[in-house]
């Protein structure tokens, strides 16, 4: 009886009787899948149309049937052998003539023994099974999606369970307990500075991936870490770090009060020793703290004119920090007006303090307004002149939401062309700003409505998918994102794919009661009804789209939405 062995952590490999099917016999990538897809099924087994599914889930089932054939034959090429895949009355058997292994197999199996039992130099030795991500050439394939998660939270367990502290936090920098335990370790080597380094890169990653702050455990041993008798005074930097983690746990335990207090005193630290990003993070807690109190706009006042006053160029600090939430008020209910006052009135603080990065930032505020009020004559020419006084202020953040917002002037007015060269510019800007987590997911939104067909935009969504997947994007700046990817795969006939963006577009713009964003999601609603075939669904939702867009103040965006309700063909993309 012949042996095959499947490798499918690290890299994909195929032995049979201990011979290695060489690399360039896979002149299919789809008579690979088939294999693997079989190899990580339960009896390595799969009915015919599973596998369809799984491989081809946007082509008809005729189509899907030719692919499988061919996928079939150049397997049975590859390996060299017509017993490779089976086809047993529609239920496709690897190999059924032979033994049949898996690294991936030994590796569960080896797995739920040694944590069912509790045993950590069981788990130790389970999780040196484990030789990497599954399949890791094959990232982005659906059909791996739950496997891939699955084996990743064995092998974390088994870190846990077996107390591997350091490879559990290589893995997982999010993980608080691995850090506490290394924090522990370097304190009791006598390795200060290390402990505390420890509690930088938690603090960075739970910032950067989950937009947390520590536990009340972790600040608590931070702070044992930072007053160990006979040490070196805390740096600032350290006091503001520890300042900034308590204000965080305050206020998601919404104690405003304490959150507030804590953070004010981070900012005093951070004004005084110029520490940018410190100085970011308390404004953010600052302005959400103000944004529950309702008194938002007054707080960016303050800290906007504070910082023009100052002359020490945080102006674009303080402006990142407050992006999101003037986001909101850009799109919200209140009305454009108002944001074009509260503009105009920056930029007058600005040019009376002699702030060439606040006048900057206060016309692109102003070009953002005027764009959303339908005013494209003034946006086009206020967000250019934003554009060149952030690119001469260094001001990477605003010369990426310049732009972006350009190519959505450039859009209306029907020139793609441009759109797409202004995108190309704000990405580069984006993906160095310390703003990416916000600025790339909204280029990408736009840049799925500037694609020319919807082949294009669907492979937009593709690339953003990849680039996004390693960040926690900004729920706020998603919202044109979503929407617009909900419309794309709605057309390209992925309708479990925009159900998902339409479901997370619903989320987030849940969280806040009319405006434009409210609009958007009904708009991808119906753009999705029309995907489905329900005509008459997908008219009610653009009629419902064009009164959002209406009380909005958003004309152009409601005319779509009514033309899109009077003929259910017609091709609207939300705004955003």
């Amino acid at each position: 009886m012949k042996e095959v062995e499947f490798q499918l952590l690290g890299r994909f490999a195929v032995s049979v009787n201990g011979n290695l099917t060489p690399g360039d016999a896979w002149r299919s990538r789809r008579a690979a899948d088939v294999l693997k897809l079989l190899a990580l099924s339960p009896d390595h087994r799969l009915h015919r149309s599973q596998v369809m599914e799984a491989l081809w889930p946007e082509s008809d089932p005729q189509a899907s049937g030719t692919n499988l054939r061919k996928a079939l034959y150049f397997a049975r090429r590859a390996t060299a052998d017509e017993q490779t895949v089976v086809n047993h009355q529609g239920v496709l058997v690897l190999w059924p003539a032979a033994e049949v292994h898996t690294d991936v197999e030994r590796f569960e199996s080896a797995a739920r023994q040694a944590l069912a039992a509790s045993d950590p130099s069981a788990c130790r030795a389970a999780a040196n099974l484990h030789h990497g991500e599954l399949l890791p050439d094959d990232r982005y394939e659906s059909w791996l999606a739950e496997p891939r998660q699955r084996l990743r939270q064995l092998y974390l367990d088994l870190l846990r369970a077996g107390e591997l502290w350091q490879r559990l936090s290589d893995e997982d920098p999010t993980d608080e307990q691995a850090a506490r335990a290394l924090m522990r370790a370097h304190l009791g080597a006598g390795e200060r500075r290390e402990a505390i380094r420890r509690f930088e890169r938690l603090r960075e990653a739970l910032h950067d991936h989950l937009g947390i702050g520590p536990d009340r455990a972790t600040i608590a041993l931070y702070e044992d870490v930072l007053t160990v008798e006979g040490a070196l005074q805390p740096t600032q930097a350290e006091r503001a770090h520890a300042l900034l983690a308590w204000a965080l746990v305050h206020l998601n335990r919404n104690d405003l009060k304490e959150a507030e207090r804590a953070a004010e005193e981070a900012r005093s630290i951070a004004l005084d020793s110029r520490l940018g990003r410190e100085l970011g993070e308390a404004a953010v807690i600052l302005a959400k703290v103000a944004m529950a109190q309702g008194r938002w706009r007054e707080r960016f006042a303050e800290e906007l004119a504070e910082s023009m006053r100052m002359r020490a160029n945080m102006e674009p600090i303080v402006y990142d920090a407050h992006l999101c939430l003037a986001e909101y008020h850009l799109t919200g209910p209140e009305g454009y007006a108002i944001a074009a006052d509260f503009a105009r009135q920056m930029m007058g603080i600005a040019e009376e303090a002699g702030s060439g990065t606040g006048t900057a930032l206060g016309q692109l505020m102003l070009g953002e307004a005027e764009l959303l009020a339908g005013h494209l004559i003034e946006a086009q020419k206020n967000l250019a002149q934003a554009a060149e006084a952030n690119d001469r202020e260094g001001c990477l953040s605003g010369s990426a939401l310049s732009r972006q917002r350009l190519a959505e002037v450039a859009l209306i007015g029907g020139r793609k062309f441009d759109a797409n060269r202004l995108l190309s510019r704000a990405r580069s800007f984006a993906v160095r700003s310390e703003l990416a987590t916000h600025l790339l997911v909204r280029v990408f939104g736009t840049m799925i409505q500037a694609a020319a067909d919807s082949k294009k935009a669907l492979a937009v969504v593709r690339v953003a998918e990849r680039e996004l997947s390693g960040m926690r994007s900004c729920e706020p700046c998603s919202m044109g994102y979503l929407t617009s990817a909900a419309a794309a795969c709605a057309r390209a006939g992925e309708l479990d794919r925009a159900r998902s963006f339409v479901s997370r577009a619903e989320g987030i713009a849940g969280m806040w009661q009319g405006g434009l964003w409210s609009g958007a999601v009904w708009e991808a609603r119906g753009v999705l009804r029309q995907a489905e075939g329900a005509d008459e669904q997908s008219r009610a939702m653009f009629r419902e789209a064009a009164q959002e867009y209406t009380r909005a103040g958003s004309q152009a965006d409601a005319d779509r939405c009514l033309e899109a309700a009077a003929s259910p063909q017609s091709r609207s993309t939300p705004s955003g």
